[in-house]
This record gives C-alpha cells, structure tokens and sequence, in this order.
C-alpha cells in the first residue's frame, strides 16, 4: 500500500496545475471573468500561485512545466483583458516576454495558444485579426533585438580578444620576443600573451626598485621600433601626467644620446634635452641606460630623471636593473624559442609517423598535404606532382583552387614545376609580385589570386620524384619558418612516396601474373575461399567459370611462343573488360583463367560466360605473326549445390570445362550430378545451352 499511495501523490501532484489551467481556461471561455464575481479568480489565484510556488521550489524541472507555466500565465493575461478591455496590451507585452524568456521550441506553441485562445474570445474578425498580428509583430520584434543585442555582443567580444592579442603582438615585437608572423595556432597566441605579460611584470617591478631607490620624479621604459627610427613609452612611473606616449625620433635629446651611443647618459642640468613631456621638462637632471643584449642588440632605454642630479652610484643601480631587464626578456625570448623548436620537433615526428603509416602512393600523397596544411596554417593551395615516363602529375590537391588541377597531367615545359624537378631546387626565388608571369603548372592550367607561392621538390637520394607545391592569398603567408618545417616535410614525403610505390610493385609482383597483369593462382585460391565465406555467412549465392583456350598448343606450335603470349594477354583484356567491377579475374595457370562471380547465380553465371565466350570468339588477336582467331571453352560452379568448399567448386568447374571440351570445345558447360559434391545441372534450368 505505502509505495501505491507514493505513486498516487506524485500523479495528483503533476496534475494538479494542469487541471487547474483546464478549469480556468474553460470559466474563460464561458466568460466567468468579465465581472468580479470570487469563484473563477480564486481558481484563478490557486492556478497562478502553483505555477509559481512550482517555479521557484522545485528541485527538478521537466521539459512541459515551462509549457505550463506559460499557459497559465496567458490565461491570467486574458482574464484580465475580459474583465478590463483596455487591458489588452497585457497579451502583447506577453508574447513578447515567451520569446526573450524560453526557447522558440516553447515560444512559439505557447504564442499559437494565446492567439487562438483570443480568437476564441473577440467575435469581430477585424479585431481578433488586429490583436494575432500586434502580438506576431511583438514576438518577432523583441526575438529579432535579443538577436542583435547577442550577436553585437559576439562581435564586440570578438574585437577585444583581436585587439588584446593584436597589442600583445605589438609589444612582443618591441621586446623581440617572437617572430609574430609565423605564429598562428590559439597556443601560440597564448604562449606570446604569456610572455609579454612575465616581461611586464619584470618592467614594472625594476620601476618600483627604481622609485623607492632613486626618488625620480619620473623613472621609464622607451623601447625601440623593430625599424630602429623611434621609440615609444612602455612602462613608466611618473608624478606628472603629461608624458609623451610617443612616436619619439630615436636620435633626438637625451633619450637619442644613449640610444645612439649604445652607452649610460648622465645630464646634471639637461632639462632642454629632456624631450619625452609634451610639455617642457619640470626637471633638469636626467639619466639614461641603454636595454642592451648580450648579442649587442638594442631594445630600448631605462630613464630617470628629477630636479636633484643623480650620482655614479644610483647610475650602477639604474645600469643594475636594465641588466635584469635586459635579461628578463633574453629569457623569455630563450624559452620561446625552445618552446617553438619542441612544437617544429613535434610537428615534424607527427608528420613522420602518419607518413610511415601509408601504404600506397596516393595516401603518401594525401597524408603529405594534410600535414602540410597543419604546419601552416595559412595555406590556401597544396598539391603533390610526381614526376615518371616524363610526365607530370598531380596525384594530390586540396584548397580552393583543387578543382581544376585534379588528375591534372603534362609534359615538361618552361612552368615552374618542370624547373623544379629538374633543378632539384625551391622555386621560385623571389616574391611573386617582382615576376612578370608565373607559369606553375602547364599553359593550359591558371592559378589566380596566390600571394605567396613557393614549389618544393620531392628528393629521394639524387633523384626527384615529384614537387610539393604550397600557395596563399596572404603575401606573408610563408616566412622563412615555415619554408624550412615545408622542405623537411617535403624529404620526408618523397621517402613515403618511393616506399609506397616499391610496396605497391611488391604487391603487384607477388599477387599478379607478370606476362597477363591478372591475379596469380595464389591470390586467386585465397580470394575464393574468402569469397565463399562471404557467401555462407550472408547466404548469397557465388559462382566460378574455369576458362581454357582451345588449342592453344597450336598456337604456339604453329606461330611461336611469342605469338601465343599476345594471345594470352589479348584473352587476359577482354576477360577484364568483360567482368563486372565486383568479379575477380584470374589467370590460373597455362592457358586457363578463372572468374569468381560474388552474388551471381547459375542462371547469371551462365549469361556472363556465354558474353565472355562470344567475346574471344569474334575477336582478332594481334600477333607478331598477324591477327589470329581463338575460341574458348568454359565450365561453371555454383554455390549453393555445387559444391561445399573451395577445393569442390574448383573440382566441379574443372569437370565440367572438360566436358565442354569433350563435346566439341568453344562452348560453356556447367556441373552435372556426377560430379563429387555437386547437385543439380544447369541444362535442366537453362534449356538450349551447349552440351
């Protein structure tokens, strides 16, 4: 009983507001709201307060309670607008809050309610019509602001991020942190964000030793333009507000003196020379250190100036802390330099390992793009060419302009890929913009809109095997960083490429008969008990024709040996055009071929014999010798009935071959009953067939 009452409570309890809204909803329709009358709008009052005593209580929300709750929020709004008419705004203002309130899943079943549940009350057609379209026209009108106000809100994100990333690009440029082009990835984003922000920390606090040691009036840190032709305020502390955030000239005051002179500057009465206020200096002592590295590279200056002239000993200190400065950035600038040459090392051993996983030279090729276009980023064309019987190639391409240069095949010319093959070296050698006419691939095949292109060969030892070609729309799209991490890809590819074809030709010698270019008996025995597994497992019938060219010893006799070589390859063609895509081919030894027919039937096996048969027979065989003339004889097996295993199948065709041998020869013939294993005989099925 206890676990029945449970389950009782929890139903009344879920419905309890739905049939409450029902209630309500019917005394609305019967209009019991038009006067003030207790009853309905204390059933009403009951409704509304459970919609909200559910709404702020429960713990857990299903998907209909929003329904519900918007529901009896359209009929408390209605009820109104029946007791008072000029209450009827209320509805509008109600199909607007469905919207910014819940999703349009909710919105927009609940918006169709409250239409028709006023419909249901004005009887006018014009006036209901007024009311559906005000409230239509509200929803849509706050749902499309609380678009706008999201999407501003987007983009307006979006600009900080860029702005916040473009100024820490600006700053690291100053401090010579990294080569800001060449970084692209969100790590390397977060990586430059990181160490701009140690090196600040490091300037602001060398600023706070200063002013507690020195008393300056002002004490700041100018670092130089990458150019070397101004300077601009970085850090400073200051009591005066009117210092000039710059450009400054960097040969121009005091400031230019220890800039130029690469040496500590120490004025006793130098407030002319003090040029960083936008106004005249309130002082007139002032010294200055250069932020000098190691490598005798100049960032920038540490200056401090006030009314009392500086001595040597507070200039040691200044000089002291531009050391640490100095430092902090060598440091940083060391740990980003390790860090990118670990992220090059990982990047390279990526693209080694997904390389060594390829097994023909097409995914080589695909592989080799793809990780191409992870190394940079900016890539807007990526190709591989291979270079063999002279001709070029394009195996692999992707980016926006791929489609015409798919299967893309030419001869050498002058065009830039020729020229690297046959230079084994990148091309071309200058930026794209300094060249009257760029010829990448043939004549006939133009690139447009690439900025930046550079077409790296495919080295294997001393031979070139083909080209990467890589192009942008973005001019600097390929710094020196870039081009270097492309040529080792691109040895590293040429390795994947020649390994892959050596595989490939391995694979073909050891499954192909070398004078028919069919697959070898071996082969042929695995792939039709693979076959008739298939065939067991999905219950689909497979059938087998043994073929044998009749006479052939005649052949050879008569014409040589060569001359019956160009009959078995020329057999060996028109069994191959013949077959079906899905049908396996074979030679099986001496002059007899195989076909193995997955998902063909007796009935079917015989009609593709029969095509093959007429086929050979009305064919002219080019010899050395002349044309000749052969007709072939065939036998059929079927599974199921003619035969359980692969070995049967083969014994019942061979059987049935030699039938159609003993009965007169260029006629196809399948299993009959006497045949081990085998039941059933197609003549029965197929009247009229040879034999």
């Amino acid at each position: 009983m206890p676990p029945r009452t449970g389950r009782a409570r929890s139903w009344a309890a879920l419905a309890a507001l739905p049939s409450a809204a029902g209630g309500v909803c019917v005394l609305l329709l019967c209009g019991a709201f038009s006067s003030a009358h207790p009853a309905p709008w204390a059933l009403l009052a009951a409704a509304v307060l459970g919609a909200v005593a559910r709404w702020g209580l429960s713990k857990q929300r299903r998907p209909w309670y929003a329904l519900e709750e918007g529901f009896v929020c359209a009929l408390a709004v209605l009820a109104l607008t029946q007791l008072a008419q000029p209450l009827q705004p209320l509805m509008y203002l109600l199909a607007a809050a469905y919207v910014l309130a819940l999703p349009l899943r909710c919105a927009i079943p609940l918006l169709a309610a409250l239409i028709a549940l006023d419909a249901a009350l004005t009887v006018p057609w014009p006036q209901m019509a007024a009311h559906a379209s005000f409230a239509v026209l509200f929803a849509a009108l706050y749902h499309a602001l609380l678009g706008a106000r999201l999407a501003a809100a987007r983009r307006a994100e979006g600009l900080a991020v860029r702005k916040r990333v473009a100024d820490a690009e600006a700053r690291a440029r100053e401090l010579r942190l990294v080569a800001v082009s060449s970084e692209g990835p969100d790590a390397a984003e977060r990586h430059l964000l990181g160490g701009v922000s140690e090196v600040e920390e490091v300037l602001r606090g060398a600023l706070a030793v200063a002013e507690a040691a020195l008393r300056p009036h002002t004490v700041a840190v100018f670092l130089l333009s990458p150019d070397g032709e101004s300077v601009r305020l970085r850090e400073c502390a200051s009591v005066s507000e009117r210092l000039f955030r710059g450009p400054l000239s960097s040969r121009e005051g005091a400031l230019g003196a220890v800039l130029c002179a690469q040496r500590s500057v120490r004025l006793d009465d130098g407030g002319a020379q003090i040029t960083y206020y936008e106004e005249r200096s309130p002082v007139a002592a002032f010294c200055g250190v250069p932020l000098e590295e190691r490598g005798g590279g100049l960032l920038g200056a540490l200056v401090a100036d006030r009314a009392a002239a500086f001595s040597a000993e507070e200039q040691r200190v200044l000089e002291a802390l531009a050391s640490e400065v100095t430092r902090a950035v060598e440091a940083e600038r060391l740990l980003g330099a390790v860090r990118r040459e670990k992220e090059e090392k990982a990047r390279f051993f990526r693209a080694l390992e997904e390389l060594n996983k390829t097994t023909t030279p097409q995914q080589a090729a695909q592989t080799a793009i793809a990780q191409a276009r992870q190394m940079c980023g900016a890539l807007d064309l990526c190709a591989i060419t291979l270079f063999e019987d002279r001709r070029h190639r394009v195996v692999a391409v992707d980016g926006e302009a791929a489609s015409p240069l798919r299967d893309l095949s030419f001869g050498e010319n002058a065009g830039l890929v020729s020229n690297v093959v046959k230079l084994g070296a990148p091309l071309p050698g200058r930026a794209l913009g300094a060249m009257d006419r760029v010829l990448i691939f043939d004549a006939g095949t133009v690139v447009r809109g690439l900025a930046a292109l550079k077409i790296f060969p495919l080295k294997s030892g001393e031979s070139v095997v083909g080209t990467l070609v890589c192009g942008s729309r973005s001019a600097d799209a390929l710094p020196e960083a870039a081009q270097k991490e492309l040529a080792m890809l691109a040895l590293q590819a040429a390795e994947a490429l020649v390994r892959t074809r050596l595989y490939a030709q391995a694979e073909r010698l050891a499954t192909t008969d070398g004078l028919t270019g069919l697959l070898n008996r071996r082969t042929f025995n695995a792939q039709l008990h693979g076959r008739l597994r298939e065939a067991e497992r999905y219950q689909r019938p497979v059938s087998l024709v043994l073929i044998d060219i009749d006479h052939f010893k005649q052949v050879n006799d008569g014409y040589g040996h060569p001359a019956g070589d160009a009959v078995l390859r020329s057999v060996a063609d028109l069994l191959t055009r013949q077959a079906r895509e899905t049908d396996i081919v074979a030679r099986y030894g001496g002059e007899e071929m195989a076909l193995i027919l997955p998902e063909t039937d007796a009935r079917g096996a015989l009609a593709i014999a029969e095509r093959i048969r007429k086929s050979v027979g009305g064919a002219h065989h080019r010899t050395e010798q002349g044309n000749l003339r052969v007709t072939i004889s065939a036998g059929i097996s079927t599974w199921p009935g003619g035969g359980e295993s692969g070995e049967e199948l083969l014994e019942a065709a061979d059987k049935a071959l030699y039938r159609a041998k003993q009965a007169g020869r260029n006629r196809v013939f399948a299993a009959n009953p006497a045949s081990p294993g085998v039941h059933g005989d197609l003549r029965s099925v197929l009247p009229g067939s040879p034999g």
